[in-house]
């Protein structure tokens, strides 16, 4: 009975805990899950497909620039998604 306890104890002295990353949190994704926002909206942040907004607190499109509208001039003002133009880029 002392032998399997002492293999325990042995067992027990190998196992190195929170050594590793395996079940660590970047503090960028422990920022990202503290923001009151839906599960989607945060993910597309940390995708980058979307911003929040400092202004108003609101996740939006990041701002694009788009071949053939001038941000000033002629913006578009339609959805993203019944876009025609072939060139679009984020600007920066």
């Amino acid at each position: 009975q002392e032998g399997a306890a002492n293999g325990l104890s042995a067992a027990l002295a190998l196992q190195v805990r929170w050594k590793n990353q395996i079940n660590s949190v970047s503090l960028l994704r422990q920022y990202y899950n503290r923001m009151p926002i839906r599960k989607k909206w945060r993910k597309a942040i940390m995708r980058g497909t979307m911003v929040m907004c400092e202004k108003t607190g609101q996740v939006r499109m990041p701002p694009v620039a788009i071949s053939g509208y001038d941000e000033k001039t002629n913006p578009y003002r339609g959805r993203f998604e019944q876009l025609r133009s072939t060139r679009v880029w984020l600007k920066d």
